[in-house]
């Protein structure tokens, strides 16, 4: 994904078997229609004392994905995150009011 002007679009999130869940994602590939990615986020991620919120796996996911992206254009239908994608993306919500612009 080399063009700074392709937009990767969150669709929907849907429970996995195994306790996880499934976060899906589209994208432009080319004149092609849009390819779907779906990221897994094992239920381990949703424990302990950094476990990650609902609602912060989209956004963890997209940056995940687009990242991976600009690195190595993908052909998969979807992989798995990992704590280390967790901690790389993850934006820092539980410091002081006001700092990187939450409150």
């Amino acid at each position: 994904m080399n063009d700074p002007k392709a937009i990767i679009r969150y669709v929907d999130y849907h429970s996995l078997q195994n306790g996880g869940r499934g976060f899906d994602f589209s994208f432009p590939r080319g004149a092609d229609t849009p390819t779907a990615i779906t990221i897994e986020a094992s239920v381990t991620l949703f424990k302990g004392a950094d476990r990650i919120a609902i609602q912060e796996v989209p956004g963890i996911c997209y940056e995940t994905l687009k990242s991976r992206m600009q690195m190595n254009p993908m052909s998969s239908d979807g992989f798995d995150l990992t704590p280390a994608d967790v901690a790389q993306h993850r934006k820092n919500t539980k410091g002081k009011a006001g700092i990187d612009g939450y409150y």
